[in-house]
Formats: structure tokens, sequence, C-alpha cells
């Protein structure tokens, strides 16, 4: 009788083991799925975290190959004036980088017949009616020639035109080139509109990714 206890006694003991540990591999796999999860986050945060400066590095990149008349610590503070107001107005940088290759070629210094200056040929009148609306000094129209000046204005113009547009880039592109008063006119009436300036900056942006930064 007592070997008889003694054996079921046994048996539950090793039952109660058993299932000790399965919990305890239960545990173990969550835990390992929650470490996997968490890592995972982490992994996300970092890339986060690390996008700026790779894109950055990205955009540098392509300075680097196309804008060889710009002196080296121009590149890398345009490219980080390029990333900086395209994240802030929510371009696309490469657009903007399309935008300064097909309006000045890099060149940081021209001006047009039409009196638009610098990388992305800004006209003076247009940076004094701004300058209050981004809390920018007044003279920033005499600033035109300073690359990182000419792309914060520029950039917010060029955002303040696609909200004037609802949203419409190729409408955007064109105000930017012809004037929103003549875009918005040929709305209006019902014309087609121009879209040389505007097939030739998306062109330019599809090039630079392709070529450059397919990654981005």
């Amino acid at each position: 009788m007592t070997t008889r206890i003694s054996f079921i006694a046994l048996a539950f003991l090793l039952y109660g083991l058993t299932r000790v540990a399965d919990m305890w591999l239960d545990i173990a796999q969550f835990q390992n799925s929650r470490d996997l999860s968490v890592a995972v986050v982490e992994a996300e945060r970092m890339e986060r975290n690390n996008r700026p400066t790779k894109l950055r590095n990205q955009v540098r990149l392509a300075l680097n190959l196309r804008a060889k008349g710009l002196l080296a610590w121009e590149r890398i503070s345009l490219a980080n004036a390029i990333v900086r107001y395209s994240s802030l107005h929510g371009h696309d940088p490469l657009l903007l980088l399309a935008v300064i290759e097909t309006e000045s070629s890099y060149r940081k210094k021209v001006v047009s017949n039409v009196g638009a200056v610098g990388l992305m040929q800004v006209r003076p009148f247009v940076a004094k009616g701004l300058a209050h609306e981004m809390n920018a000094n007044p003279k920033v129209a005499q600033s035109l020639y300073d690359p990182e000046t000419n792309v914060r204005v520029g950039a917010y113009y060029l955002a303040k035109l696609l909200r004037r547009f609802d949203g419409d880039l190729t409408a955007a592109l064109e105000a930017y080139n012809q004037g929103p008063t003549s875009v918005a006119r040929s709305i209006r009436n019902g014309r087609k509109l121009r879209a040389h300036y505007s097939r030739r900056v998306l062109k330019a942006r599809d090039n630079i990714r392709r070529v450059f930064l397919p990654e981005i």
C-alpha cells in the first residue's frame, strides 16, 4: 500500500515538474518573442533617427557629382539646407534638387533676364513679399545669392504654391515658373496648362533618383 502511494506521489511530482517545465518554456518563448518585438521597434526607431543623416549624405553625393561649380563646404551646406527645408515644408528633397538643377544648374550667382536670383531663381520682390510670413529679416531679398537663404525662400514659396493649388504639383511648378496669377487664370478659364517646365523638373528629379539615389 505504502509503495503504491509513493508511486502515485512520484507520478504527480513528475507531472507537476513537467507542467512547470512547460510553463517556463512558454514564458521563455514569450520573452523571446517580446525581445524580438522590442528589437524590431528599436531597429525601426534607429532607422528613423538615422534617416536624416543618411538622406543628407545621399543628397550630398548627388551635389558632389552634379554641382561641381560649388566648393566642397558649399555643397555640404547646401545639402543640409535642402534636407532641412524639405523636411520643414514636406517636399521630396530630390524635387528641390531638380528645381535647382533646372533653374540655375547649381550656379549660385546666376541672374535671369527678369531678375530672378541664385540657385532656385527667386525674384527679389517675391522674397520681400514672403519675408513677414517666414519670420525672416525684411532684407532677405538682398541675400538671395547665399545658397541657404535662396533655398529657404524657394522651398517656402513652392510649398505656398502647392497649398494654393490644392497639392497639384504640376500647377505649383508651373506657377513657380510662370507666376501664380497666370496659372490661376488658365485654370479658371479652363485652359490646358503649359507643362513644359514641370515636365523638365520632374524628369530631372526622376533622373537624379534613378542614377544617384535609388533608395530615396
